[in-house]
């Protein structure tokens, strides 16, 4: 696409992005994400609500009425914890929310919420190594062990704050910039889906298509994958696609997993299925895969390919709505997702929003929204 697009550029996408990295927005308490990304998103959308649920939705009215409607979305909300129980010295305990390893929890730094919206530093406790023992050293801790030391001496200290139990708590905003145009920090998951949605509103102002187009950031898929399932029935949309790209298979230990590279461009997710107690996924509806193909290749947009077990999106629920909803999972690559400092590359950040915005510009009323 040329320069007249209207699409943000990989400067105007680096710094949205670091300010929505640092927005604390756990699932579930996601007003100051959902209000951020509601004034951004107004600049260049007529209609801007917020629902019922928390869910942001800017529609955009498409040229055609008889053209089939398209919702693409990013979630909202990132994984953390919430606390469970104040100890009488002042340590907090804490159940996880979303998906998060005790691997990785231990020693990083975290900031707890308190019932009037304000956020204390904290710390995640970590045994000294040296006073370990053996059997120690060789073990993870359990959650159920674990506490949060935010520098108070009593419960009463802690209680004055505001702070109680089911008060929220996520990583502390980290944002460093790595050689070659890639990013590190907190959340990108999913902070670089809501940034595409941004750079394709941008593109949609200058460009109106001629389906109507709703833009949602969703509330709660870390939690229970519902959030846009519910935007979807207030919007009533034909089709939709979920910006979350799938992990990047080129480190050390995950050479085995794909063939996703970061730097390799956009990626879609052509299946997908969560078997632990949910039994769910999504495998990719043709149409919108071959719609994105065509788009990749008129642009010039290298696309890669993915198809994994372990995980699913919002798609899994959202598919089964009204009568069937075509469904595709695609975006940015990235490393380390679902950790404190997850990684990612900006130039596929940019060509997310690029090979979407041409899609959207090819969707008309001859689109088969059947399976078949």
């Amino acid at each position: 696409m040329s320069k007249g697009d209207g699409l943000m550029r990989r400067e105007e996408l680096k710094d949205k992005l670091k300010t929505y990295m640092a927005t604390i927005r756990l699932s579930g308490y996601e007003s100051r994400m959902a209000y951020q990304f509601k004034a951004d998103v107004e600049a260049y959308a007529d209609h801007v609500k917020i629902d019922k649920l928390g869910n942001v939705i800017a529609t955009f009215e498409g040229t055609d009425p008889e053209a089939p409607s398209l919702m693409v979305f990013a979630h909202m909300d990132v994984i953390g914890f919430v606390i469970s129980r104040i100890e009488p010295d002042g340590f907090i305990r804490f159940e996880r929310v979303g998906g998060i390893s005790e691997k990785i929890a231990q020693g990083n730094a975290v900031m707890v919420g308190s019932e009037d919206g304000r956020f204390y530093p904290g710390i995640i406790g970590a045994k000294a190594y040296h006073i370990q023992s053996n059997d120690e050293k060789a073990k993870v801790d359990p959650f159920s062990t674990l506490f949060i030391d935010i520098g108070a001496v009593s419960e009463r200290q802690v209680r004055e704050l505001g702070i109680e139990v089911g008060c929220p708590i996520t990583f502390a905003p980290r944002f460093v910039e790595l050689l070659n145009d890639r990013i590190g920090g907190t959340y990108l998951d999913d902070a670089a889906g809501l940034v595409n949605l941004l750079q394709i509103a941008s593109a949609i102002k200058a460009k109106p298509p001629k389906c109507t187009v709703h833009l949602v950031g969703t509330v709660m898929e870390e939690f229970n994958a519902r959030g846009a399932m519910m935007a979807a029935r207030s919007v009533k949309t034909d089709m939709a696609i979920c910006l979350l790209g799938p992990g990047a298979g080129d480190t050390p230990d995950q050479k085995s997993v794909n063939n996703v590279v970061l730097g390799g461009g956009p990626a879609v997710t052509l299946f997908n299925f969560h078997g632990k107690g949910t039994l769910n996924g999504n495998i990719a509806h043709k149409g919108l895969y071959e719609l994105l193909k065509k788009a990749a290749q008129e642009n010039g947009i290298p696309l890669q390919r993915s198809a994994a077990r372990g995980a699913l999106s919002d798609t899994a629920y959202l598919q089964l709505e009204n009568d069937g909803i075509p469904c595709l999972d695609m975006g940015t690559p990235d490393r380390y997702s679902h950790s404190p400092m997850e990684s990612c590359d900006l130039k596929d950040l940019e060509q997310v929003g690029r090979l979407v915005a041409a899609l959207i510009d090819s969707v008309d009323r001859d689109f088969p929204l059947h399976r078949y």
